[in-house]
């Protein structure tokens, strides 16, 4: 896997490209522009690529069983019954803070958990889970810049980085109660390397991790050790999740803010790439539906 290239696949030229996310019954990725607020979706089976324009800060977004989008964002947890629908507020988080939601995703059971990111250094971000009925439970504080998080596939350990430290953490897992515990450095990003950005972690419990000016996504072992990395033509690599028709597409995001400006490495800047890996991801469900309000899923006539 050392030395192995990613492909350029998407035109978006994202700002903050992060977030990515694969819905595998609609052969669609997902993914997000935080500071821009655009949420981008790619087609597969159509090869359409289309974003909306949310109104604010949209840090990531997850499935809704039978359709639909949660998204965390700078104002909360919103809810989107369908594409063309604008998002409605369903739970408001840190309102009061100069804090907004960043990297986020789904556990086992649907829950989805998400950090926020102070964009005011006087402030800190903190790491939250949001149960089924919509109700916000704080895990934990004193973040510098909450961003990529996953599971083991045996749901033991719960990894999370702190981008402000160049740490990623591991945490002792509690799925019944959904809260980690016990947290010790995983893996740490020397800062001549870049800064740990977004993450996922495969079907054989290995994490892959987006170094932020480093030009790469690192594979890692389960015990931390350095697998090899797969290189990306822009230096600002922030996340990536897996997908494609037999799951072992990695998609990558990027960001063009603070890349060059011209050459290769600055044309490519906030676009999405692909490679192809010797595993697939994991599969994890997606936000159960019963839980939120009807009126919240309730598709709205558009006003003239």
């Amino acid at each position: 896997m050392i030395g192995h290239h990613a492909q350029h696949a998407i035109r978006c030229q994202a700002e903050v490209g992060e977030g990515p996310l694969y819905d595998a019954h609609a052969e669609t990725l997902y993914w997000v522009d935080i500071p821009a607020g655009h949420l981008w979706r790619w087609s597969r089976a159509e090869r359409s690529m289309v974003y909306q324009a949310i109104g604010e800060p949209l840090g990531s977004v997850a499935l809704i069983e039978g359709g639909g989008l949660l998204l965390a964002t700078r104002r909360g947890i919103l809810v989107q019954p369908t594409w063309s629908d604008l998002p409605r507020l369903w739970s408001a988080v840190e309102t009061d803070l100069a804090t907004q939601f960043n990297d986020g995703k789904c556990d086992s059971r649907g829950r989805f958990v998400a950090g926020t990111a102070a964009v005011d250094p006087r402030f800190t971000g903190s790491l939250y889970r949001v149960d089924h009925d919509g109700s916000t439970h704080r895990l934990f504080g004193d973040i510098g810049m909450s961003n990529g998080l996953d599971w083991s596939p045996d749901d033991a350990y719960f990894y999370h980085v702190d981008t402000l430290s160049q740490t990623v953490r591991r945490y002792e897992w509690d799925a019944d109660e959904g809260v980690p515990h016990h947290p010790v450095p995983f893996i740490e990003i020397p800062p001549g390397d870049g800064l740990p950005d977004g993450l996922c972690v495969d079907s054989e419990g290995c994490l892959w991790l987006a170094v932020w000016g480093g030009g790469e996504v690192r594979r890692y072992a389960p015990d931390g050790r350095p697998l090899g990395a797969i290189s990306v033509p822009t230096p600002n690599v922030t996340s990536c999740t897996f997908g494609g028709p037999r799951g072992t597409t990695l998609f990558i995001t990027t960001a063009a803010l603070a890349a060059p400006g011209h050459g290769g490495a600055g044309r490519f800047a906030g676009d999405v790439f692909v490679a192809t890996t010797p595993v697939t991801g994991q599969r994890r469900p997606p936000f159960p539906r019963a839980g939120i309000p009807a009126e919240l899923l309730e598709p709205r006539a558009p006003e003239f």
